[in-house]
């Protein structure tokens, strides 16, 4: 079934995602061979927040911590005998905040990381009058934080054409995999109808978390 919802229902605020939560957590042994790092926004990681009636502290609107993509992709490397550290940095502010000056030095422990892989699942909430940066401060971001690995680019969930465009384009000039994420164009993959804040409810369901975390991790 098709679902006409579009990027601009989506009402959950970029700001202060994490102001109850750290930014940072991890996955895994930290000694393991396979370094990872995610960056994402809520659809990776959204802290409490009583306003919207999210009260949790995982991938929105998962119905718990391990149905949502991160959690998922992790499990699947793991059966699939793979030992992976992954480090998991929640950058929405990255997304409202990247034309500030020195915006890079706050993702300079991403960079120390060193990872093997890096999972870019970003976009969303990109201001509109900032979209005609985005390309270029994508390509300054991913050089900072992946400056040894590859990198799997993700177009966002809702259909956002400026920005999914600019993510692929990036990805095909550095010779990365992009892959293509717009799962809300099917509305099994919301929660719709679970959650009485609209914005929550139009985040992945688990099934939309299935399907990210499949797409990712059949390219790794």
């Amino acid at each position: 079934m098709k679902e006409i919802k579009t990027i601009k229902e989506n009402t959950v605020s970029a700001e202060n995602q994490m102001i109850h939560a750290s930014e940072l957590s991890f996955l895994g042994d930290e000694n393991a061979p396979i370094k990872i790092l995610i960056v994402g926004n809520s659809i990776t990681r959204h802290g409490p927040c009583a306003e919207i009636g999210w009260n949790r502290d995982w991938g929105m609107a998962a119905s718990a911590p391990e149905k949502d993509y991160v959690h998922r992709l992790y499990a699947k490397l793991t059966e699939a005998g793979q030992n992976v550290y992954m480090r998991i940095r929640q950058c929405s502010f990255w997304e409202r905040n990247y034309l500030q000056e020195d915006i890079l030095l706050k993702y300079n422990p991403e960079r120390d990381f060193q990872a093997d892989i890096v999972v870019f699942r970003l976009g969303e909430n990109v201001l509109e009058a900032d979209k005609p940066y985005f390309k270029e401060a994508l390509v300054k971001f991913i050089a900072h934080i992946c400056p040894k690995g590859r990198v799997v680019f993700t177009t966002c969930f809702w259909k956002n054409d400026i920005i999914d465009q600019a993510i692929e384009d990036v990805a095909k000039e550095r010779g990365d995999i992009c892959i293509n994420g717009n799962f809300a164009i099917e509305a099994k993959n919301m929660a719709l109808g679970q959650f009485e804040h609209g914005g929550v409810a139009m985040h992945p369901s688990d099934a939309g978390m299935e399907e990210i975390a499949k797409s990712i991790f059949e390219v790794m």
